[in-house]
């Protein structure tokens, strides 16, 4: 009887032991078709990337670009060749490509730069300003003795 319980014992042991090694090669395999189907988009993206955009695609994408910075609309772009549209693009592409963001630091150079401009407007103007009353007060002399 110990015999028989212990031989049934070794089998379940053995038939655990093989539904052990089939689940881990069911899980190997799944994860090996996932692997595979993830490769299979990774190559079909980059194969799109590779190919140049057709003009049909340029001609979209341009006008999705110009409608959303300068704001137009379907009906501005109707009769407008492509031409056309490529260089309001590249006019459009370049502010793009200008942009400083707030708070970066060449925003703040060309801020302290133009804040040297200003104030040296500023006193330019100042000393026009007080140029200006003596020059004015000559004139005003002349004009009163017209009038006697």
């Amino acid at each position: 009887m110990a015999r028989e319980l212990e031989e049934q014992q070794e089998r379940e042991d053995l038939r655990m032991n093989e539904q052990i090694a089939r689940d881990a090669e069911i899980e190997l395999i799944s994860d090996l078709v996932k692997y595979q189907d993830h490769y299979k988009k990774v190559y079909k993206f980059q194969s799109q990337q590779r190919k140049p955009m057709s003009k049909k695609q340029k001609r979209e994408y341009y006008m999705a670009v110009i409608k959303s910075y300068l704001g137009w609309r379907f009906n501005d772009f109707k009769g407008t060749s492509f031409e056309d549209i490529e260089a309001k693009f590249t006019q459009v592409w370049k502010r793009i490509e200008d942009f400083t963001p707030i708070g970066s630091k060449e925003e703040a150079e060309r801020a302290k730069r133009q804040g040297i401009i200003l104030e040296k407007e500023q006193v330019k103007k100042q000393k026009l300003s007080e140029e200006a009353p003596e020059s004015k007060s000559p004139t005003e002399e002349v004009s009163e003795d017209r009038i006697k």
